[in-house]
Order: structure tokens, then sequence, then C-alpha cells
């Protein structure tokens, strides 16, 4: 017979371990992953979105300086300027410079192009506008008087441009600018030692591409006719939203073209040189 002492303690009774997870627990985790998965995704969107954003309004700025840039070189070494309708700038850019060194009744010729007397920045070609400086023999003046180009031949050194200030370039082939029927107009004022300046006709204007986007181009013209377009610069707005815009000023031309994503037009004062003075 066995018999209890007193102050004795029962056994305790083994405790039962938790193992697992319970389903409603891990339906949670399942919902808070989810959360932070798709608050991490429209982040990392929002960040793509304005990354994005910055680099088409990036280009867009890009592609506004760069024609603006382009027009205003053009415009700024021009001989002459004329604004056409706002939208379109007809231009005389230079070609080549230099003086007379012999003349006929049908042509002009030029001396050597890598001489000190004659430079060039692309070969003169039929369609060109010769200028040359002369003295008005009454008002002892200066003024410039033009023929278009007919023909541009390269002839040999002999006469003329082989004696005196160009006998140094006597052995050396030169250029013989053959006039148009008016440039007959030049006159006896022309004379060996005339300042002589060539010019190329041209449009510079919008056109629309092949895949529809508005571009800056540039036309060469001669002869009163305009050859297919060069692209320079673009892609712009359309000539009616403003892609391009010109007007002449007292302080020079004002330039404004507009580009898609951008408001706001970016303009530009240009102020001619000397080209053509």
């Amino acid at each position: 017979m066995r018999v209890r002492r007193r102050g004795a303690t029962r056994a305790a009774a083994p405790s039962r371990v938790r193992r697992g997870v319970l389903l409603a627990e891990l339906l949670c985790a399942l919902a808070l992953a989810g959360l932070l998965a798709a608050a991490c995704g429209l982040a990392l969107g929002g960040a793509r979105r304005a990354m994005a954003a910055a680099e088409a309004r990036a280009r867009a700025e890009r592609a506004g300086r760069e024609a603006l840039e382009v027009a205003a070189t053009l415009v700024r070494d021009a001989d002459s300027v004329t604004v056409l309708g706002d939208t379109a700038v007809a231009l005389r850019t230079r070609v080549a410079h230099g003086v007379v060194c012999g003349r006929d009744a049908a042509s002009l010729t030029l001396p050597p192009p890598r001489s000190a007397l004659h430079a060039w920045g692309q070969a003169p070609e039929a369609g060109d506008i010769v200028r040359v400086l002369v003295r008005d023999s009454l008002l002892g003046t200066r003024r410039w008087v033009e023929s278009p180009i007919d023909s541009v031949m390269e002839r040999a050194g002999e006469s003329p441009c082989a004696t005196g200030e160009f006998v140094a370039t006597a052995t050396a082939p030169r250029l013989r600018l053959v006039l148009s029927p008016g440039g007959a107009a030049l006159g006896s004022a022309v004379v060996p030692g005339s300042v002589v300046r060539v010019s190329r006709p041209g449009r510079l204007a919008l056109y629309r591409g092949g895949d529809g986007a508005w571009m800056l181009g540039w036309r060469r013209c001669a002869h009163g006719a305009c050859g297919a377009v060069q692209p320079l610069a673009g892609p712009l707005r359309s000539a009616a939203q403003g892609g391009l815009r010109a007007a002449p000023g007292s302080d020079g031309l004002r330039l404004a073209v507009r580009v898609p994503g951008l408001e706001a037009a970016m303009e530009a004062l240009v102020r001619r040189s000397d080209a053509g003075r």
C-alpha cells in the first residue's frame, strides 16, 4: 500500500510541440508579399515612365536646338535672305570668294582655288550666282552687280591670269565662269582685280518625310527651279503648328521652331555677318 507523501508535487504532463504553419498565416504572408510586389512594380513603372519622358524631352530639345543652329548658320553667312510667308526662307549661301583675274564678253576667269586670291567652300556650279563689286565712275561709290552662271569649266594656265599680279599662278589651272545671257549687264566696270563672290540660291523650309515626321530641309534652287530636298534637322511640328517661323526685324532675323513634346517654342535671334554686304 502506497502512501502519498504530503507536499509531494504532481508530475508535469509533457508539453505538446507546435509544428507547421497555419493556413491563415500563410494567406496573410502571401497577401503582404503581393502588396509589396505591386508597390515595387508601381514604383519601377513610375521611374521608367519618368525616365522615358525625360529622354523624350531631351530628344525634342536637342532636335529644336539643332534646327535653330543649322538655320542660324545658313542665315548668318548668307549673301541674301528673303522670308517667304514666314514659314520658309530663301537664301543665297556663299560658295566662293576672291578676285577676277580676267574677263571677256561672256565669262569671268578666277585664279586657281588654292591661291591666296581665291577661296571656296564648294566648287561653283551652273545655276549659282556670281556677284562682282564695281565702282560707279560717276558717283565714285561701290555696288554689287550680279549674273547667273550658265556653266563652269576649268582652263589651263595660259592668258588671262598670267601677267602682272597673277603671274605667280600662271601655270596653274583656273576656273572660267560662263555667264547666262544676262551676264553682259556686268559692264565694263568689271576688271581684273575686282572682288567677286559666288553664292548658291536655295530654300530653307519644312517637308514631310517618308515616316510622316516633319523635318527641316534645304532645297537647292537654280534658274528659278528648286531641286530635291536634303534633310537637315528634326523632327519638328508641321508648318500649320508653327514648326518653323521666321520674321525679319531691325536687329536681325528672328527664328522660332516648335518640336513635338514641347509646348513652348524655341527661339533665336540671328544677326547677319558682313558676307553679303
